[in-house]
This record gives C-alpha cells, structure tokens and sequence, in this order.
C-alpha cells in the first residue's frame, strides 16, 4: 500500500513539473512573437511615415476659413465644408473668418471628363493660437471637445494611401439626399444617395454592404482610418423566388413563400403591376431588420389570362343533342338541379332562337305538362331580370296561379327580340311550384351571327377545339425556306439604277454591318422556336444575360441582326411566283394587289429581284422601286433588261433597304466613343451648377436668377410664348433648362392628352430664346409626329423659317409624302463630302430644298427629322459640340438603337438630352419576339424608369412630383382630352389616379351624346342632373363567335361588326355626330374590313377605322372598341406573339385612352374576364351601371368588385321565396 502510495505522489510531483516547465516555454514563445510583431508594426508605420510624405490624393493639412454662410464655410476659397461636419461642437456656432482648421480631404478625378474635385471628409481640429473669439466659454469647450492643437503640430501636409473595404451595415436614417447607414467600424456613415452606385432604392431597416474607399491610417490597428467615399451600395443578400399573395392592404401586402417564410411588399414601389389577393407572383427581396424580408421587384408569374370563367355553357344548359334540340334541355340532368324536371312536372319547347338581325323578333311556346299521380300548384314564373330582356312572356300573366290535375298542360307564349343586339345570348325562366321546388329553362337566342350585311369570304370558324382557320406555322416554314432558297440561289446580279447619285466621298463613311452567315444558318435551319431560344441563350449570343455595359453591344447588335432576319422572312408573304411587267413611262410596273397597305411596308428605294428559274438564264436582275401606287410599283431595272423584256414571266423577290439597320449598329458604336456604354446605365447623379438658373414664382412666371456685385442675385421674368401652360409643363420646362443632372437624360413622363407636343415647342422657344449656343436635334420615330412638331413651330411664329429645317428622305419625296404647307420648312440630305460635289442646292416649286450638306444643315438652330433620318448626320463632318441638345418625342415608341442615333451625335461634356413619351403605351414594334425577357421590346424611356434613379420614390420626392426626382423625371398631370368619367378609367388603371382632369363640369351637348347613346345601347334613363348623366364609359357584351380565314392569321367577328354599324348609324341619324367626330379600334384587320363592308352595303361613309397604332396619338369625341375575340383557343399564342388586346396592357391603355367623351367597349365579357386588366374595365362598367348586352355568368359576378356581388345578391334574392328554399339550385344571370 505505501508502495503504491509513493508511486502517485512520484508521478503527480512529474507531471506538475512537465506543467511548469511547457507555461515557460510558452511565455517566452509569446514575448518573441511579441516582439516580432512588434518590429514588424514599426516597419510597417515607418514604411506609411515614409510614403505619408508623397502626395497622394487622400491627404491632411490645414487651411483658413475665407468666407461662413449659414449651413456652410469655405477653406482657403477652394474646400467646401458643411457645417455638420464639426458635429454640433461649440466651436462649431462661432466659426468665422480667418479661423484655422485641419482637416482631412480626398481628390478625385472623373474618369470621363477628367474633371478634378476635393472633398473634405472630416474637419479634426480648430487650430488654438488662431482661436480669438470673446468669451471663455468657447475656448472651454473647445478644449473640452479635444478640438484645438497647437499650430506648430498642424503646419504640415500629410498624405496617406488609400484602400477599398465593405463595410457591412444597417439603414438607419434616410433624408431627401442623404441615407444614414450604421456599422460596426464606428460612427454612421452618411451615404449622399446621389453620388453613389444603388441598384435598389433602400428603405429603413434594410440590411446593406458598402463598398468603400478608405484611409490608410498607421494609428489603427487595421490600418483603417476614415471612409472617404462611398462608391456603391448594395443590399447584403438578394432572397429571389415565387409566392401567393396572401394579404392585401391600401399601402401594401404579403406573400407567402414555401422555403422563405412570408414576404413584405410595398404599394409604393410598384410602378406596371396592381397586386391581387391570391396571385401567384415572382418577388425579389432583400433583408430587412424590421420585416425580415422586404419585397424590391415584384411581377406577375401569368401576366394575363389567370383561369376561364363561364367560357362553356354548364352542361344543365346545352341541348339534348338526340332530339334536335327543340326538346326540354335538362331532362339528363340530376332531380334536384333547377334546370331539370322533377316530380313528374314536364316542361317543352324550342328553346333555340336565331334571329336575322336585332330587330327581327319570334314567337315561342312552352308547354307544362303534369306526368305525375298528383296534382300541382304553378305559383308563378319569374320572367328573366334585366334592363332589356330579349324574351317576353305575352301570355298568361306570370304571376296567373292554376292547378295542373295529373295529365294535363298548360301552354306559356314568349315573343322573343334582338332587342338591338347581336351575337349570341341566354336568358332564363323560372317556374315555382307548391311544394317548394322550381324548375327552369334557358333561351339560347342568337341574332344576326351570320348576316354581316358585308359579308367575308368563306371562312373557317374557330371554336373551343381550336380547329380549321389560317396555319401559321406552315405559313412562315414556307417564307423561312423561300429566305433560305434565296441566299443559296446563285448567279450573276445585275444592279438598276439607284434613285439619286451616290456619293463619292464622304466624311465619315458608314460600314456594311452584315448579317453572320452562321446567325442566318441557325434562324433558317432550325426546326423549332425552342432550339433556335436555346441556341441564342448559349455563347457567343448569351441573350437571357441580364443588359449591363459590358455585354450591351453584343446583345444589341445581336438583336438588330435577328430582326433584320425576320424581316427578311416576313418579306417573302410579297413574292410572287410568276408575274409580268408593263412598261410604263421609263419604268416597268408591277401589279400587286393593295401594295400600299401591305404589311411590313414596300418602300421606295426597296428593290425587287427578277429571276428565271425555268430557264437557262441564271442572271438575278435586281431593280429599284422608284414609287408605290395603291396597286401597282414602278420600278427601274438595267437598261439593258428593259430594252429586251417583250412580256416574259418572272420570279419575283422582293427585298428592303438595309440602311435603318446600319445605322443602328453604328450609333451604339459611336456610343461607345463618345459616350461610353456607362451612360445607359446611370448608378449616381453627379449634381452639376445649373445651365439657366431658373424657376418657378408663385405666378407660375419664369425667373432667371442673375448674380450682382457683392454675391447678390436678381430676379428677372423671362416671357412664356405660350402662357397658357399649366404648371406641370411649366415645371418639366425649368427642370430641362436647369441641367442639374446633365449629362443624364431627362425624361418628361407624358400620359395621354397631357399635352406633350405643346410642352417640347414651348422647349424649343426657350432654348433658343436662352441659350445663345443652342443648336437643338429633334426627332421622333415616326414621320406624322415630325410634321406635327415642324407645323407647331411654323405656326408659333416665335422662330423664323430659316431657324429651323425638316430633314426628310427621298422616299417621302417620290411619294409626295410631304405636306405642301411644309414644304418650304423641309429639306432632304446630300452626305457628300462639301469638296466633292458643287454644293448647290435645288429648291423645288413647293419651296422643297433637295441635297442640304452639312454647311448647310449647320446653320440652322433646330433640325428635326426622324430617329433613323438623322442618322445620315453621323456620315457628315460636325464639330464634336456643333450640337448641344437633343429632344426625343414619342421616345417610348422607338427601338433603343434608333433613339441612339440623334444622342451619339452630341457631346457628353456639353450635351443635354430630353425623352418625351408614356411608358405605358405602345412600344416599338419588334418582329423577332420570340422571347421577352430579352429586352428586344423595350425602349430606352421604358428601361431607364426601371433603373433605381429614375423610379419612383415617394419617401424622398413628395408633392407634386408623383414620387421622381425632378431632375431627371417630369410627370405632366393635367388631362386635356376627356371628361372625367372616361379619364378615370385608365387613369386609375393605369397611372396610378395621378392624372388630374382639365374638364371639370360635361358639357350640356356633350350630355345630350351620353344619353342618346345610353338611348341606343337601351340603357335606363337617368334623372335630369344626376351623375350618371355625365358617365361616359360603356361595355356593351356581345357573345359572337370570331372567325379566322385560311390564309390569314387574323380575324373577325361578324356580331360585334353589326353592333358597331348599328351604334354609328344611329348617331349619324340623330345627328349628334359625324364621320370626323368617331374612331373605331379594333386589333384585327379582317375585323376593319368587315366592318368598312357593313358601312359600304348601308351606303353610309364610315369614320376612321383602324388598330391601335393608327390611333396612338390621336383622339375622337367618340371611340368604339371592337374586341373581336370571343373564344379561349389561341389565346396563350396570342399572348406569345403580342397580337390581339388580350393580355396587352399598353394597347389597352392606348385603345381606352382616345375618346374625348364617349367610350364604346364591346366585346365578350366572358371571355375579356379571364384578363385582370380587361376584368376591372368589366367591374368598372358594372359599378357605374353602363354595363348592356349579353347575361353575365353568376362566376363573373363573383370576381368583381364588392358592390358588383351585392347587385348579384339582390338579383339572386329575386328569385327566392320565403317559402320556396332548395339549395341544389343553381342559377345563370
């Protein structure tokens, strides 16, 4: 035992000295690597003391206050200083004149201008031999605060190095330009909101990473001193990902996610999108202190038809096929269902009606037989609930009550009308019985669906099952191999006579830019959609890549060659496989049939190629089209083609100019060098001093602020040619000749009838008036809108002809396209190098100068052309300044690269740009849109609104601003067009209730046209002076049937044709209005054909009838919407290939958008319910009580607003007796 005992004390005293001896070996480890450290941090601070005295751009020195203002001072006459920066001190309330502080300030250099600023970052000392203020109570607390130093310790300059840090943090404060941002590296760092890179728009609570610049300080352990810049910020984590909508309130909702919890979502932040309770949506988030995740970006995951109501008549309803269908229709159905029989009751009769027109009536009769053992009791018939029923009970009386003895009938007789509708309809009648059951019967009525008074062709109806009609696929395989035939078709060319000389030398020429052989390969040889989506998604293309200004040329050029291509297809629906010339003066014509309207467009200076494939000549001779006819082209071969052609048969081909294209590509080039690519991706403001420092007074005059001697400024009015602007307008004017954030665009947001083009000539004037240096490019994409600028400035009468000129093309020329009045104000291009040529200038009779050179063209103040007729100034010699300012009208309407073209032709140092257009209505027209997350569809306008700056944000931007900044986003709000009923409709649909209406009170005659209308559409008559009197939107139902022809893809509707003749005839006859004073817009051109036929048989002159293109820009006090479609097939197609007003936000809000007075929707509802837009234009019709035509289903009764379900309860509560309740019932209103 003591053995042992021995044995542990032995090894405990062992290891107690093993311990003892390991602590010493660490301590001293310890002290060596203490050491080593120690020398190496001595090195390191000796190595920063050295470089501290090479000039960096991050530097501490002291300087002299030379001038105190009240929220701020200035050092040496160079440094700014806010005063908040002394952080509230008590020196800080008596800093004045000659008072020394240090101060540490960074330099920066724009990489783009080259432009060199010093920012003081932090203001470290008040320098105390200098402090000589009165009072000991400053100096106290100054030196309290550790503010003063002596000034020897001060006299030097040191420069520290600079490094970049992210620094992690929590939004905690956010003023008008300021965001106060809290880290864990010390004090907030306040974040100027418009010097920095944001790719979101913060909110309090959001958690965020800054990127930094930072001193290098040897006094911190990190090396760490003050954050100099902040260069960007970006949310900490991006949470991506889909869910339900699952509440809903007035200034936000909540999404309910399977993997992220729930999801917070503001109102505020969504600008194209109205959420709904239950949809499903795809959200991107960010965290958020407060909500935990906070929705950013939110967007509809089925943008468009949602689910189909009502779209097939419930099977109690549909015929009993066997018996030919003049049998009950419900004897297949359950007892208990209301539109079977029951208890031996027997209800018969013909129960389909088709009527020729809405004016042609039928009798019908019902039989009530009693098939039972007992007798029954007919209480009453509950004849059908609305404003005009189409059925009529003449007799017996239908509350008469008679016993039915077993085996007997009784008859009941209905006269049933069109009642002045068309299409197809079901009304019901209900019997109640003693005993407390009901039985009912549906009317099937259809009414002139076949007996268009201008009747089509035959045509192939499409129905549910989607069958017959025109095949798109097979049509546009046959145009891709004719594209493909024609690319490999070989053989010689011989070239025509070009329509003007080309030039021979020119400044600055413009480069082929031709499609790749191997893009061309994969279009033409694909076999499907989807691999050719594939291919174009996988490198070199990579088009799904989210647009940056790194990939932007590449996917932008790559874009313009694949719509080049598809134009190429869609241009083979022109060739003709055999056809003959005339001669005709010096050229031969072409018969085609309707050329002029053709679709895409046969322009002059298009060229047409004529091949022989039958024979052994394999020469392509290729001509030029010198004019378009209505059914004919004069076109000009070789001469030596038309001095052998003797009638001979050709092939045909016709092909475009590639000119649009060219100029496309090399605008986003020049972008690249003027420019840079950054431009179009603005993440700051960089707030420059203003152009013309002017605003607005309390009068809404213009006042220009002119400095005095001694620092005064001086107010001084400056006329308005136009006085009559509102305030909004007035205000977009100031913001644009402000400047403040030049050199990014300014966008002058303009919703319909908000007077756009009279804001961009009161623009002009100002400018001219103004800016002595001003030379103004203005362009629209389309040639109507630059006549209609050109005519305004004519007429203005403020700039004399010689101010201003009109480009045009040739091709307006040889069509005589250009207006006579105008003609003098115009003038087309000659791109030739001055040198070249004489230089003369040919003036036409009409005052028209033809072959303007740049010499010319610079001298006048403004130049307006289109988008892509400017583009002919990019081959001239221009000085890079000679332009100062573009104004972009219609901006939403053209293709990014086209708007490109006017902006790449002015310097980014001095230039400023203007955007004028509605981002929501239509956009460009695109022809290859076979995947639209690809951008292809969007313009410059629509994509700049969507970027951080230029969106909405209602904490920061309050008042009248609509939630912009107003340096960079005007929103005009005053609506000149329509009454306040119609302005309402798309207003609160589509513009958030921003719009404010011009008309305040309807017009007495205008009143007497909304109830001759609501007399047409036999709406009930409102009392004298109540507001329904002054309602001008109507939906008029028509369930017809929408038809397609076989060679067409586009279609028509034969019952809302007639329905559309019947309304104008009648207001022609009442006199109310006339062919000028209503639009007709309907999507289809087969339905514009249809309906032109119906007003040709009448013999009546029909109004102007067209899409919704032909009506952007335009109005009539009276608009009628023919929607046409009237079944579910296709629709998903439709919405892929952006045709039709299904799912069509923007042509919607076009189509809505035109009238002045009266708006005639007509369409089927059942089918227009399946959209949300087209559902709350039904809820809206419903709650104003201008609902006519055909029975809404009691499914789209359900979905509408809350006041539209109480109305279908009170119809449901018609139909119930206090003693008559089966709840097997159902119903159909």
């Amino acid at each position: 035992m003591f053995r042992l005992t021995a044995w542990f004390v032995r090894k405990a005293f062992e290891k107690s000295s093993d311990q003892q001896l390991s602590l010493a070996e660490r301590i001293k480890q310890c002290e060596e690597k203490l050491q080593q450290e120690d020398e190496e941090s001595k090195e390191i601070k000796a190595e920063i003391a050295k470089q501290a005295m090479e000039p960096t751009d991050c530097f501490q020195t002291t300087g002299t206050i030379t001038e105190v203002k009240a929220d701020y001072f200035i050092i040496d006459g160079i440094y700014f200083v806010p005063r908040a920066m002394l952080k509230n001190t008590e020196a800080a309330k008596h800093v004045e004149e000659n008072t020394k502080l240090q101060f540490l300030a960074n330099r920066k250099t724009d990489p783009v201008s080259g432009e060199v600023s010093t920012k003081v970052v932090k203001v470290l000392s008040v320098v105390d031999n200098v402090w000589n203020h009165g009072g000991t109570g400053t100096a106290a607390a100054a030196e309290e605060e550790d503010w003063t130093q002596p000034a020897d310790t001060a006299s030097t300059v040191t420069y520290f190095k600079k490094n970049r840090r992210r620094e992690p943090g929590t939004v905690i404060g956010k003023d008008r330009d300021i965001l106060t941002v809290e880290t864990d590296a010390g004090d907030p760092i306040s974040v100027n909101i418009d010097r920095t890179s944001m790719t979101f728009v913060p909110a309090l609570g959001d958690y965020v990473t800054l990127a930094c610049v930072v001193q290098m300080d040897g006094k911190f352990v990190d090396f760490k001193g003050e954050v100099l810049e902040v260069e960007s910020i970006e949310p900490s984590r991006i949470v991506n990902g889909t869910g339900v909508i699952i509440a809903l309130e007035e200034d936000g909702g909540e999404i309910r996610t399977t993997t992220n919890g729930t999801v917070i979502f503001m109102i505020e932040t969504l600008t194209d999108y109205r959420p709904g309770k239950g949809d499903r949506v795809e959200f991107r988030a960010v965290e958020n202190k407060h909500v935990r995740l906070r929705c950013i970006n939110l967007k509809l995951l089925a943008a468009g038809v949602t689910k189909t109501l009502d779209m097939a008549t419930p099977p109690s309803h549909q015929t009993n096929e066997t018996g030919g269908g003049s049998v009950r229709n419900s004897s297949d159905e359950r007892a208990g269902s209301l539109w079977a029989d029951k208890h031996g009751i027997n209800i018969s009769g013909d129960f389909d009606v088709t009527l020729k027109d809405g004016q042609d009536r039928e009798l019908r009769k019902v039989v009530i037989k009693n098939e039972s053992r007992r007798q029954h009791k007919i209480l009453k018939m509950l004849p059908p609930r609305s404003e005009a029923p189409q059925v009529c009970l003449k007799s017996p009386f239908a509350h008469t009550q008679s016993y039915l003895f077993p085996g007997e009938s009784v008859e009941y007789e209905f006269e049933i009308t069109g009642a002045g509708l068309f299409g197809r309809n079901e009304e019901s009648c209900i019997w109640c019985f003693g005993g407390s059951f009901r039985i009912g019967r549906i009317f099937r009525i259809t009414v002139g669906q076949e007996t268009s008074n201008g009747k089509l062709p035959t045509i192939n109806t499409i129905g549910s099952n989607g069958g017959g009609g025109y095949n798109g696929k097979s049509s546009y395989c046959k145009k891709q191999l004719a594209l493909l035939n024609m690319r490999r078709a070989p053989g010689p060319v011989l070239n025509g006579p070009r329509i003007g000389m080309r030039a021979n030398f020119i400044a600055n020429p413009m480069p082929s830019y031709n499609v790749p052989s191997e893009l061309y390969d994969l279009i033409l040889t694909s076999p499907s959609r989807a691999e050719v989506c594939n291919a174009l998604e996988r490198p070199p293309y990579c088009l799904s890549e989210e647009l940056s200004p790194k990939n932007y040329a590449r996917i932008k050029k790559t874009l313009i060659h694949l719509e080049e291509i598809r134009l190429q297809i869609e241009f083979r629906k022109h060739d003709l496989d055999r056809a003959h010339f005339t001669p005709e003066e010096s050229f031969l014509a072409l018969e085609v049939a309707n050329i002029a309207e053709a679709r895409p467009s046969i322009l002059v200076g298009d060229c047409v190629r004529a091949t022989a494939p039958w024979t052994n000549d394999s020469t392509i001779y290729q001509g030029v089209i010198h004019r378009v006819l209505h059914s004919r082209v004069l076109i000009k071969f070789d001469q030596t083609f038309h001095s052998r052609y003797n009638g001979e048969s050709y092939a045909i081909q016709f092909t475009f100019g590639r000119s649009s294209f060219r100029k496309q590509h090399h605008a986003i080039k020049r972008m690249q060098l003027t420019h840079g690519l950054e431009y179009l991706f603005p993440e700051r403001i960089n707030v420059q001093e203003p152009v013309l420092n002017v605003r607005l007074n309390a009068r809404s005059e213009l006042v220009l602020e002119e400095s005095m001697e001694g620092g005064c400024t001086k107010g001084r009015v400056l006329p308005w040619c136009n006085a009559a602007l509102n305030r909004y307008q007035k205000q977009a004017i100031v913001n644009v000749l402000r400047g403040e954030a030049r050199p990014m665009p300014h966008i002058i947001f303009g919703p319909p009838g908000t007077g756009k083009t009279v804001t961009i000539v009161e623009l002009i004037h100002q400018l001219i008036a103004n800016v002595p240096s001003a030379r103004l490019i203005v362009v629209t994409p389309s040639n109507s809108a630059a006549y209609l600028i050109t005519e305004r400035l004519a007429r203005g009468g403020v700039l004399e002809p010689g101010d201003f000129i009109r480009l045009v093309a040739m091709s307006q020329v040889e069509r005589e396209a250009v207006p006579e009045h105008l003609a003098q104000y115009c003038a087309t291009v000659d791109v030739a190098e001055e040198r070249s040529t004489l230089g003369d200038v040919l003036v036409t009779e009409s005052g028209l100068r033809m072959k303007f050179q740049a010499k010319h063209i610079g001298r006048h103040r403004v130049t307006i052309s289109t988008c892509l007729g400017i583009g002919s100034l990019m081959m001239m010699h221009f000085d890079p300044n000679h332009f100062t300012h573009v104004i972009v009208d219609e901006a939403g309407q053209g293709l990014e690269p086209e708007v490109l073209i006017p902006i790449c032709q002015v310097s980014r140092t001095v230039g400023s740009v203007t955007l004028v257009g509605d981002p929501k209505q239509l956009g460009p027209m695109v022809h290859f849109n076979e995947e639209p997350t690809w951008t292809s569809h969007l313009s410059l306008l629509e994509r700049l609104l969507s970027l951080r700056l230029y969106s909405i944000d209602r904490q920061r931007f309050t008042g009248d601003t609509a939630g912009y900044d107003p340096r960079l986003v005007t929103l005009l709000r005053i609506n000149y067009r329509s009454i306040p009923n119609v302005l309402s409709l798309y207003n609160d649909m589509f513009y958030d209730s921003a719009l404010e209406p011009y008309v305040k009170e309807v017009a007495d005659e205008d009143v007497q046209l909304l109830g001759a209308i609501r007399d047409i559409l036999k709406l009930p008559k409102p009392s004298d002076g109540s507001e329904d009197t002054r309602k001008g939107f109507f939906f008029c139902g028509i369930d017809g049937t929408n038809k397609q022809s076989p060679d067409s893809p586009s279609w028509f509707n034969s019952a809302e044709a007639c329905m559309v003749h019947k309304i104008v005839e009648r207001l022609y006859r009442g006199g109310r209005c006339g062919p000028a004073d209503i639009g007709i817009i309907t999507p289809y051109v087969m339905q514009v054909r249809s309906i032109r036929r119906t007003f040709d048989a009448a013999m009546l002159e029909p109004p102007k009838i067209g899409s919704v293109e032909e009506f952007q820009g335009q109005e009539r006090k009276v608009i009628i919407v023919s929607t046409v479609r009237s079944s579910s097939a296709y629709l998903a197609h439709d919405s892929n290939t952006k045709i039709g007003f299904i799912s069509a936000p923007k042509r919607i809000n076009v189509a809505l958008s035109r009238a002045k007075v009266a708006l005639i929707v007509i369409g089927n509802p059942k089918l227009l319910a399946t959209d949300k837009t087209w559902m709350r234009v039904l809820q809206r019709a419903l709650d104003d009580g201008t609902y006519c035509g055909c029975t809404l289903g009691s499914a789209i009764l359900r979905n509408v607003s809350t006041a539209t379900r109480r109305e279908g309860n009170n119809l449901q509560r018609q139909y119930d007796d206090d003693d008559d309740d089966d709840e097997d019932d159902e119903y159909q209103y």
